[in-house]
């Protein structure tokens, strides 16, 4: 097949759904067919800023990058007017603010799909968040080419799937590829055909995990040998609910001094103001974005992983440290609720809920052996369920059977 997939970042820009399309890309192209991905030249979605190379090929993958507009401070304003009127009055006059305020806005990604989609046998659209979906879905429309949408819809947060032009792209698209089945009933939630919706997920290379030494990779990273690690990983956003697992460690600090906090990842706005009111705070252990290799040390120096975000539409790092061994802590939200089995290899906290988290992460620090099973667990469903080759024979799939119906369609109409 000839693929074209459009997506708002691409690697070594870090994210989930990053991530997604660029493992699919790859182990389909290493399938023998051919995938152009088109993406903006942005390392920061914050800003949009123009980075990175404007082509290059990344492990077979033709990875062609756009210029885009820059999200200054008037751009942010005028998504936060768009989206303020539009949630209180579902008026679709807001939804051009929302559009432009959102972006990437790129002339060049819109400019290469109308000249050389119908190049392709099938269109890929990757977060529906993202303006690059809403003009990516348009063309492929008006060029007739295939197209699927994997939204990564974030349950609670309605801004990731139901503005209007993000609905009229789910409804119109020929598929639709949740992460969960939670992901997949809120869709049908708000109307999409149940056979119009199929569960993709998000996998990992297990061979890139390898599991190493601890012991060395806490002396690497300054921390104690007799410590219990509570390992954040991800962009410290407040939706990621850092403030509260940093108040959770905090809270059991007091009881078990041999906790320690490992937070690891981009930084924003939030999570600097974070550190200025916790300066002094023991057992405190701050890095920002990191390389995979920096990624695995903190991965093998943990003892636990906590991700108490409200949105997530699925959660890789929870993956991540399953792989690695070590069990995790979620918040008990749909999406989460639907890659965690609570008590089986990992805990659920209420969301929002600082006293409950400190109780799950106090059941690891009593009970190592606990810990050790639930780890071992979830490395099995890793390896069981949430592999890059298992998620790309369902996408590779659900193409299959979009361009047979299309076929079928085609066939009736001639």
């Amino acid at each position: 097949m000839r693929l074209m997939h459009v997506t708002q970042r691409y690697p070594p820009a870090i994210g989930g759904a990053e991530k997604y399309i660029a493992d699919i890309s790859e182990e389909l192209v290493q399938r023998g067919h051919q995938v152009d991905v088109l993406t903006s030249r942005a390392l920061d979605f914050h800003t949009w800023k123009n980075e990175l190379p404007p082509s290059e090929c990344l492990n077979g993958v033709q990875v062609h990058r756009y210029r885009s507009l820059q999200r200054r401070e008037w751009v942010w304003e005028m998504l936060h007017f768009g989206l303020r009127n539009y949630w209180r009055t579902r008026a679709r006059r807001y939804e051009p603010f929302i559009f432009l305020g959102g972006g990437p806005l790129s002339p060049g990604i819109f400019w290469a799909i109308a000249t050389r989609g119908r190049d392709y046998d099938l269109i890929h659209l990757n977060c529906l968040v993202y303006s690059h979906v809403a003009y990516g879905y348009w063309l492929a429309k008006r060029l007739g080419v295939p197209v699927v949408i994997t939204p990564h819809a974030h349950a609670g947060q309605e801004v990731t799937y139901n503005i209007g032009y993000q609905t009229d792209a789910m409804f119109g698209c020929d598929h639709v590829i949740a992460d969960t089945p939670a992901e997949r009933e809120l869709l049908m939630n708000l109307g999409l055909d149940p056979w119009h919706i199929s569960i993709g997920g998000t996998g990992l290379r297990p061979e890139e995990y390898e599991k190493g030494n601890k012991h060395a990779s806490r002396q690497q990273l300054g921390i104690p040998e007799n410590s219990f690690v509570v390992l954040f990983l991800g962009r410290k956003s407040h939706y990621k609910g850092l403030d509260l697992a940093l108040g959770a460690v905090s809270a059991l600090q007091s009881q078990y001094p041999e906790v320690h906090f490992l937070a690891v990842g981009p930084e924003t706005d939030h999570s600097k103001d974070l550190w200025n009111r916790c300066q002094g705070m023991a057992g405190m252990h701050v890095l920002g974005a990191v390389s995979d290799k920096d990624k695995l040390t903190a991965l093998r120096a943990c003892d636990c992983l906590v991700l108490p975000s409200i949105g997530e539409a699925f959660g890789i790092v929870f993956l991540e440290a399953w792989i690695m061994g070590k069990p995790v802590i979620g918040a008990r939200t749909p999406a989460i609720s639907s890659v965690i089995d609570d008590g089986q290899d990992g805990l659920l906290a209420s969301p929002g809920d600082a006293a409950d988290l400190a109780a799950c992460l106090s059941r690891f620090v009593t009970d190592p052996a606990l810990a050790g099973r639930m780890g071992a667990k979830g490395r099995e469903k890793v390896l069981r369920r949430y592999t890059v080759p298992r998620i790309t024979d369902r996408v590779e799939g659900i193409y299959l059977r979009v361009l047979r119906q299309r076929q079928r369609a085609e066939k009736r109409r001639s």
